[in-house]
């Protein structure tokens, strides 16, 4: 059986053990929740029983370290954490963000290798997100996302992007980018991008039918989350990472995942996708690279050569033996790949 139909089943068996609890009258959270409950499941003054009890109060820890600042910064009255390394200031700057589930923290290994003493690099956590402050009903669409992106840029002075990027973080910083094409010097895109061909994956899947997602999320525990993210990887996901992820999964950010996926149809994301590969393709010398892990059961690796729809000269690096995460499984490899790749697109635009 392959990677993405043994997520699949997991998913199915969250549901059908939350389903089953509610048929056999079991007590707890799950027997709590009925159709008519799990429409409460997103509003905010709700508590007991939906909020999940195996994630500690204030979510997981500092991701300050060697070489990465961590401050609250707030953006449009909506506070939120940022990272940074290198200069304090400077309106050119790497701009990396982060996807689904994760943080900045995710960047905490390619945060301070791309930030040196000439270089600005900055992360922030997108709302609903890491340590962001709570944001029920913000909406998930790339255009929300990509405005409140520009709003951070602009508290932070930051005019010329170099973009990394992952997951989700994809679209939507390719939506800012799109109507500030100029603004955009470089992308780095890994294993997300332009959607063009988008079709829903098994956590997609569940997520979007009202009822049915919340009563997954509600089920979901630590275990059955690591269970599940783990069938999707070629090499298994390091411990601490995987309990980082869920230690900042509350119910809020649940619900966020469910507003991300229920966002678009399939036939949407890709017509967004299209949109934004007819304005970014025009600046046909722009540096891009592409790094795509082989095994990924949610983004599938033929979308990594569709990339060049809108990076005409894109640089595409497979890792064969790699999945949804390649710049965690191979960090070596990664940094092999980024660092330099963003060094020099920064070198050129100052000439």
């Amino acid at each position: 059986m392959g990677r993405g139909s043994c997520l699949a089943c997991l998913v199915r068996r969250v549901l059908l053990l939350v389903i089953g609890a509610l048929a056999a009258g079991a007590s707890g959270p799950a027997a709590a929740v009925g159709q008519e409950a799990a429409s409460e499941y997103c509003d905010p003054s709700a508590g007991f029983p939906f909020d999940p009890i195996d994630v500690p109060a204030g979510g997981s820890g500092s991701a300050a370290g060697p070489g990465i600042r961590e401050r609250t910064i707030s953006v449009a009255g909506r506070r939120t954490r940022l990272l940074e390394s290198g200069p304090r200031k400077g309106k050119t700057a790497v701009v990396l963000v982060h996807g689904i589930p994760g943080s900045a923290a995710d960047w905490g290994d390619l945060l301070p290798r791309l930030g040196n003493r000439r270089t600005r690099a900055v992360a922030l956590d997108l709302p609903g997100f890491g340590h962001a402050e709570e944001a029920w009903g913000l909406g998930r669409t790339p255009d929300i996302g990509a405005k409140f992106l520009n709003q951070a840029l602009r508290k932070l002075g930051v005019r010329r992007v170099h973009l990394v990027a992952h997951d989700v973080g994809g679209p939507v910083s390719l939506e800012w980018a799109s109507h500030r094409p100029r603004r955009l010097r470089s992308a780095t895109l890994i294993n997300t991008g332009l959607l063009l061909g988008y079709r829903d994956h098994s956590l997609a899947t569940i997520s979007r039918p009202p009822g049915a997602g919340e009563l997954f999320w509600l089920g979901l525990n630590r275990a059955v989350f690591s269970e599940g993210l783990e069938s999707g990887q070629t090499v298994p996901l390091p411990a601490s990472t995987v309990n980082r992820w869920y230690d900042d999964l509350d119910r809020e950010t649940r619900c966020t995942f469910l507003e991300t996926y229920r966002s678009g149809s399939e036939a949407e994301v890709d017509a967004l996708a299209r949109r934004q590969a007819e304005v970014l393709a025009r600046r046909q010398r722009r540096p891009a690279l592409v790094i795509w892990g082989a095994d990924d059961p949610y983004l599938p690796v033929a979308m990594a050569e569709r990339q060049r729809e809108g990076f005409p000269r894109a640089r595409i690096e497979i890792f064969e033996d790699s999945g949804h995460w390649p710049f965690i499984d191979y960090v070596e490899r990664t940094d092999r790949l980024v660092v330099p790749f963003v060094r020099r697109a920064i070198r050129r635009n100052r000439r």
